[in-house]
């Protein structure tokens, strides 16, 4: 029954003006070329945000109505995007994995944040432990949304008041439980999903942003319209159902070949952050 509620609701938004997302979402920058669908080099960062600054100088919208954010806390993301960004005079906002942050390899440390944060980045919550919040028990939701919440405020000084939900998955238990915790913003992976309010919240959808993108394609993604952008949204729509039948598990295995995303690794990651994560 949820399934098929869940696939009115999707068919609902597909009728719907064919509207995008002006938040673009990263995840890993490379001083190369990456392998990972979900990295980009240093690069195509560059020419990413030279067409958001152009996009955003014709549109007389000013540099930041165009959003830059990244997920996860990946250190390639100080180390690589930082200085991109402070070269160019952008801001962005960074959703943090406030459990891996300082503890995990290969993310960065509370120090790394914190100079972000002192440079006018944005740091939020990409939950404690990046479990998706759709699969947590009452008590376990409380810990990812309100721990996350509370350690980047304690260590960074600043107000948390957003979150990226991980994976995007969402539903109406997760966002009360978001509203309850004492956040204002949440943001999905539905990039057709243009802000709006839902429950008190504002919602908003994102692109991810993936290796085969050029700045031509970014623009077109922030800017596009007709037939071409249907096509878009109808495959996103498609991805959308296949999670919904197929469920978690098997989705997760099918994006891990498709994202070409080592398997060994992220076997012991789930290992590793299930024996880390805060008990109910």
């Amino acid at each position: 029954m949820m399934t098929a509620i869940e696939l009115s609701r999707a068919s609902a938004k597909l009728q719907r003006n064919c509207r995008t997302s002006p938040y673009l979402t990263y995840h890993e920058i490379t001083e190369g070329e990456s392998k990972y669908l979900y990295g980009i080099s240093r690069r195509q960062f560059k020419e990413h945000l030279r067409c958001v600054q152009r996009l955003a100088t014709v549109n007389c919208s000013g540099p930041n109505l165009l959003h830059i954010t990244f997920d996860d806390g990946h250190v390639s993301q100080y180390d690589q995007a930082f200085s991109a960004l402070q070269e160019l005079s952008m801001k962005a906002t960074f959703f943090v994995t406030a459990g891996w942050t300082g503890k995990r390899p290969g993310y960065m440390t509370w120090e790394q944040l914190a100079e972000l944060a002192r440079c006018g980045h944005e740091v939020q919550s990409h939950g404690w432990s990046h479990t998706l919040l759709t699969r947590c028990s009452v008590k376990e939701l409380q810990i990812e949304l309100s721990r996350s919440k509370s350690d980047l405020e304690d260590h960074l000084g600043a107000k948390v008041n957003a979150i990226s939900l991980p994976g995007g998955r969402w539903n109406t238990r997760v966002l009360e439980a978001c509203r309850e915790s004492g956040y204002e913003q949440v943001f999905t992976s539905d990039p057709w999903m243009v802000s709006e309010d839902v429950m008190g919240l504002q919602i908003a959808g994102r692109w991810m942003v993936t290796r085969n993108m050029n700045a031509q394609r970014i623009h077109f993604l922030l800017e596009g319209k007709g037939a071409t952008l249907y096509l878009l949204r109808a495959r996103h729509f498609a991805k959308e159902t296949a999670k919904l039948v197929f469920g978690d598990s098997a989705y997760r295995s099918l994006w891990r070949m498709l994202a070409n995303k080592d398997k060994s690794q992220e076997d012991a990651r789930i290992a590793s952050d299930s024996a880390r994560r805060p008990q109910a």
